[in-house]
């Protein structure tokens, strides 16, 4: 069959999402209000456990996290395109070194705490 394929079509290619759209749709903004529900649910739950209030959720880390990653992926279900690829690669080694600086800081509290110093 002549003309069938496309000789530019590449199934597995794809191209980097930018930041999230702006304004906001109805989705997004569900999206941020079960991510600060989640992020307000944790709050709770560390000033419970700390003994600054009274009120203790119990184990609610399944809802929490639940929460929060449903509200980031409705944030970003509508990405702009990325206009600048240098400045985009940049951006992202720039946040997979901060996402290891803070799990590397992450990881010293708890065995600091754990350890009662």
């Amino acid at each position: 069959m002549r003309g069938y394929r496309q000789s530019s079509f590449e199934p597995n290619a794809w191209e980097p999402a930018g930041a999230p759209l702006r304004p906001f749709n109805r989705w997004q903004w569900l999206g941020v209000a079960l991510g600060l529900s989640g992020a307000a649910l944790l709050l709770v739950e560390l000033a419970g456990r700390s003994g600054l209030i009274a009120l203790e959720l119990g184990d609610m880390a399944p809802l929490m996290s639940l929460l929060c990653c449903a509200g980031m992926l409705l944030i970003t279900s509508r990405r702009a395109p990325v206009t600048d690829p240098v400045a985009f690669a940049r951006r992202r080694k720039l946040a997979l070194i901060t996402a290891g600086i803070a799990a590397i800081v992450g990881c010293a509290l708890v065995i600091l705490l754990g350890k009662g110093a």
